[in-house]
């Protein structure tokens, strides 16, 4: 049986932000190691009320340069404050691999969104996102060179990591695509004045509007 987030507590939050990971395989002695995938890219998609409609943004980051401190970085200066923040498994959950990574001293930020203690923070089931499937990036090779060696640490040169600005783009598709699952969950089964199916119609708009403007 299929579980659905309910009314209550944790009902329907029109401030929401979407959070997408980008991962890629590394080399097979990593398999061990929390980061076993490298994060390459983070995605958003934030709704927000404005006046009577939604306001929808998207984000989107990806390495250039192999610096993944950076990334989270980026990510620390956009993590929502308030709002619920949605995510699905993808490789791990999204709560999971950023524990992992995030330096507690450098993202205040990020270590208090997944802590949790509100409620915050919506991972959905796998049974309602197992159509969210990643889009696939090559893994990389190995680069440790001939043992014996240190422990291995994952290199990610620039020239083997997906096109910048259509990872960037996709990632943020599927944030998008994230949302909206989430939210029908709550839009489903109400009528139309219910603050989700209002959310999802203004969202089918914007998403016509971009369509619209290539």
């Amino acid at each position: 049986m299929m579980l659905l987030d309910t009314n209550e507590p944790r009902g329907f939050e029109p401030i929401a932000t979407a959070i997408v990971l980008r991962t890629v395989a590394t080399c097979y002695q990593m398999c061990h190691h929390p980061d076993d995938r490298a994060l390459i890219g983070v995605g958003l998609f934030t709704v927000t009320p404005q006046d009577d409609g939604y306001r929808f943004a998207s984000h989107g980051q990806v390495l250039r340069d192999g610096d993944m401190p950076a990334l989270l970085d980026w990510l620390e200066q956009r993590i929502p404050q308030s709002g619920a923040i949605i995510s699905w498994d993808s490789w791990w959950p999204v709560t999971r691999r950023l524990a992992a990574l995030i330096d507690p001293a450098l993202h205040p930020r990020t270590v208090a969104a997944i802590a949790d203690p509100d409620g915050r923070w919506r991972d959905l089931p796998r049974s309602m996102t197992w159509h969210m499937e990643q889009a696939p990036v090559p893994a990389m090779p190995c680069l440790c060179g001939p043992a014996p060696h240190p422990d291995c640490v994952p290199e990610l040169p620039a020239a083997l990591l997906p096109d910048p600005a259509e990872a960037e783009h996709t990632m943020m598709r599927e944030a998008a695509r994230g949302w909206a699952c989430w939210a029908n969950s709550f839009g489903d089964f109400d009528d139309h004045e219910h603050p989700a199916r209002r959310a999802l119609a203004a969202f089918r708009e914007h998403a016509g509007e971009v369509r619209q403007a290539g």
